[in-house]
């Protein structure tokens, strides 16, 4: 077999429009992307969740909770319809918010709140809280008020 790279490189010369028209076509499109999309910004917060100190003796066990149950009870109480509503409302999430319904208002929050429960044997449980909002300050601010509520949330129980 014989190797000719002139062979190759003639080729490859007269069908180099392709390879441009290809080129421009996909940074063209790249670019009309990044344009055009809107912005997103996260905001992210970790918990570490540990189960209630007291001995036995002195709280009965029907009183202490597991970490991940509180976690699951804290997150209940979170994402509710009137914490959601007060949040957005406060913050000012939503650019057109006035023109927004309540159902709106808390699906759209829902679906810009991600949170994620771990735990594991021999683990530390943790609950990790994102906020995907128009911009950082609001996005941090979302945030800075769930920590808030689960931190009340958590000294009341």
């Amino acid at each position: 077999m014989n190797l000719d790279l002139s062979y190759y490189f003639a080729v490859f010369l007269r069908r180099i429009h392709y390879f441009i028209i290809i080129t421009a076509l996909v940074s063209a499109a790249a670019i009309a992307a990044a344009l055009l999309l809107p912005a997103v910004y996260t905001a992210q917060s970790l918990l570490l969740v540990e189960s209630s100190q007291i001995p036995g003796q002195l709280a009965a066990p029907t009183v202490q909770a597991a970490a991940l149950e509180k976690l699951q009870n804290v997150q209940n109480r979170l994402m509710t319809r009137q914490n959601l509503i007060d949040i957005a409302n406060r913050i000012g999430v939503f650019r057109d918010i006035k023109k927004m319904s309540p159902d709106e208002i808390v699906q759209a929050m829902r679906d810009s709140t991600k949170i994620k429960n771990s735990a594991g044997k021999g683990e530390a449980t943790m609950m990790t809280l994102t906020f995907e909002g128009e911009g950082g300050k609001i996005a941090a601010g979302v945030v800075n008020e769930y920590v808030t509520l689960i931190l009340k949330a958590d000294a009341e129980m």
